[in-house]
């Protein structure tokens, strides 16, 4: 078994034979409030209500039973979804156009148990949704702040500066929500990049494998970010990360 080094506070990042556990920092209470100090969330509470399916299909439910999907290519009839009750989406959003993050079939099918969810993505994601008859699509570009299905949210930058494949010229994004009075910060396809450094997420979600994602970029992203819990995702195809719905 291999344990990264805390990062922060508390870092979730553990690979043990193709299975992943919880890591958590020092055995004291590091979220014990100091006096006066409002109460900061556990680890559990952090976590709850979210699933990984596959790849960077993350799945989000509020405390108001507000469903979150980003990038979903798992149909909702698949036994991993259907046992989860993440079936039926109020907000997708997309973090681009590449065939393992954007499936337009899969979103018809969750428009077909939902027709009022809100969807977004970047300008290539719109476009290429409304050629396969996804209307409506709002567009996203990095560095802003949004408000759809009544979650807030911003965007941040998703490229890699070498190679060709994830150019900062398309304009592709990661997600940081804010849900339940925390923050999630989902990068999408990204190398560690200076805009990270501001964002002091509670939970990350890097990009740990895949167009030029690895370990040690994973952890310069939460070294930038202070993430208080890493959860890595996009893992190799045989790897995933199963969180329980609470």
């Amino acid at each position: 078994m291999r344990i990264y080094k805390k990062i922060s506070v508390v870092i979730f990042m553990v690979i043990l034979f193709g299975t992943y556990q919880t890591a958590l920092g020092k055995a004291k209470d590091v979220n014990a409030p100091s006096s006066g100090a409002p109460m900061v969330k556990t680890v559990p509470q952090l976590l709850a209500g979210i699933v990984h399916l596959s790849d960077n299909d993350i799945r989000f439910r509020t405390a108001e039973g507000i469903n979150i999907f980003v990038d979903p290519v798992t149909g909702p009839k698949d036994e991993k979804v259907v046992k989860t009750g993440m079936v039926k989406p109020d907000l997708i959003l997309i973090t681009h156009s590449h065939g393992d993050h954007f499936q337009p079939a899969v979103l018809q099918e969750y428009l077909k148990l939902n027709p009022k969810a809100v969807l977004a993505g970047p300008t290539d994601v719109v476009k290429l949704a409304g050629e396969k008859g996804i209307s409506g699509m709002n567009t996203v570009i990095p560095g802003q702040d949004y408000t759809l299905a009544g979650i807030h949210f911003s965007t941040v930058p998703a490229c890699f500066l070498e190679g060709n494949s994830h150019l900062k010229a398309k304009q592709w994004v990661g997600y940081v929500l804010k849900l339940n009075e925390a923050r999630y910060y989902i990068t999408g396809d990204t190398q560690p990049l200076p805009e990270m450094a501001k964002i002091k997420p509670d939970v990350l979600f890097p990009l740990l494998y895949g167009c030029g994602g690895n370990i040690e970029q994973a952890i310069k992203m939460a070294d930038l970010t202070k993430a208080r819990v890493v959860v890595p995702v996009h893992t190799r195809s045989d790897k995933k990360i199963h969180l329980p719905v609470t």
